[in-house]
């Protein structure tokens, strides 16, 4: 492709502005409706004969998404090349204009990535950092945010301190957990990495507070030192009615395959414009950045994203459907999924509660507690447990860690009677 075709086709203008298009759905809207509960449980493909609790780890396609993928793939099948040149720079304008919409943000702060691993890994070992500086994370983080600190370090010869937030999940509070964090804050102190939502217990940590907090020792301190706050986001991102704003963190990484319902495979990376001069790009970026490299547009053209967005060739039909995610939850309304997740993981809690043969280990307060729920049945192991739910036909999980608990994690189109029936299987599991 010579230097011509790729304005034209990538819709790159020299010296012009790049305009971004309208968010609208390019996938056709099913008759179905989404005013009922019942109306958004029937656009997915969900086996009848079970339930399923544990959307956390891999969601189902709604066919609002089922549609937009089948119409880019029968593209790209059809006529790869120019289907692709003809959309390969808009379409990722538009996914990212739309997760910017959903998190009522700026386009130029959102990357895209195949997954909150992806995310957490191009943060982190890309993080400026210099020898002696220190990054305080804690003990409850997932195997990726591990890794991909001690990657860092590694690299930069930063340190790591790990912290225990609070000594119990289920009973821990928000002065206990920003206190905590507060007081192990020191001078070397330059990046604070949690994740949102533990998928080890099931809590919910109060990130704003967090955040303010953090904003204030930031204060006692020149811009060269400031704390970077970091978060590991996917199990509150298409949950909670929240925007970055309302969140008050620096960055922010999920994947959109869970929560959000969104094309497998796909994810976002969000970065303050103040705080993005802190990461090295990992992989080299198309898009703008490209255009630039082959003298097509001025280097002060390249936002954030144009140049920290993962180049190369992905699964166009998946990316370029992520948009209808963010759109279909737009039009359920972010209100009323929050609304209704929090309802149903309530039930699901306050009935586990009330089980002596159950210790459960999330909170029952929806303010610290989301969409997992983590608890142990009386002299059975959690192993056990998921394979007696199974047997009965509903789908559980463990938690990958060195501690092993039962998860159930319903979401906003599982159903009352679920629950209960959850519930009763669980109330009848002695040893």
């Amino acid at each position: 492709m010579d230097r011509r075709s790729f304005l034209n086709r990538s819709g790159i203008a020299l010296g012009a502005t790049l305009v971004l298009p309208a968010l609208t759905s390019s996938a056709t809207p099913t008759a179905i409706s989404l005013d009922t509960w019942a109306g958004i449980r029937s656009q997915f493909r969900f086996d009848p004969g079970k339930i399923h609790m544990s959307p956390m780890l891999l969601a189902s396609h709604p066919k609002w998404i089922r549609d937009a993928i089948e119409k880019h793939r029968d593209k790209l099948d059809e006529n790869p090349v120019e289907y692709w040149e003809e959309n390969w720079i808009s379409m990722e304008i538009k996914v990212r204009q739309a997760a910017a919409t959903y998190l009522k943000t700026s386009p130029d702060e959102v990357i895209l990535t195949d997954s909150t691993t992806m995310g957490l890994g191009i943060l982190y070992t890309g993080f400026k950092l210099k020898e002696g500086d220190e990054i305080l994370t804690t003990t409850h983080d997932h195997y990726s945010t591990e890794k991909s600190l001690e990657f860092a370090a590694q690299k930069n010869k930063a340190t790591i301190r790990r912290i225990s937030l609070f000594k119990e999940s289920a009973i821990a509070s928000v002065d206990e957990i920003v206190g905590t964090m507060v007081k192990a804050i020191t001078p070397k102190t330059r990046i604070i990495a949690v994740t949102w939502v533990h998928s080890s217990t099931g809590i919910k940590l109060p990130i704003r507070q967090m955040a303010d907090a953090i904003k204030k020792a930031n204060a006692q301190r020149t811009p060269a030192n400031r704390i970077f706050f970091c978060v590991d986001g996917v199990h509150g991102f298409g949950i909670e009615n929240v925007s970055m704003e309302d969140l008050g963190c620096d960055f922010f990484a999920a994947g959109t395959h869970k929560w959000i319902f969104g094309p497998r495979g796909t994810g976002i990376l969000w970065g303050k414009s103040d705080a993005w001069h802190m990461v090295v790009p990992t992989i080299p970026a198309f898009s703008i950045a490209y255009a630039a490299w082959l003298g097509l547009e001025p280097e002060s053209k390249i936002t954030p994203s144009d140049l920290h967005s993962p180049g190369g060739f992905h699964s166009f039909e998946h990316r370029w459907a992520l948009n209808e995610a963010f759109d279909f939850h737009m039009r359920i309304g972010k209100d009323k999924i929050e609304e209704r997740t929090h309802y149903l993981n309530s039930r699901l809690k306050e009935g586990l509660k009330e089980m002596k043969h159950v210790k459960l280990h999330t909170p029952v307060d929806p303010g610290l507690s989301a969409g997992i729920n983590c608890f142990e049945v009386s002299g059975v192991k959690p192993e056990e447990v998921v394979k007696r739910l199974l047997a009965k036909n509903i789908i559980g999980n463990t938690s990958p860690y060195k501690t092993v608990y039962v998860r159930l994690t319903p979401c906003m189109i599982n159903t009352e009677e679920e629950i209960k029936v959850c519930l009763d299987e669980i109330g009848t599991m002695k040893v």
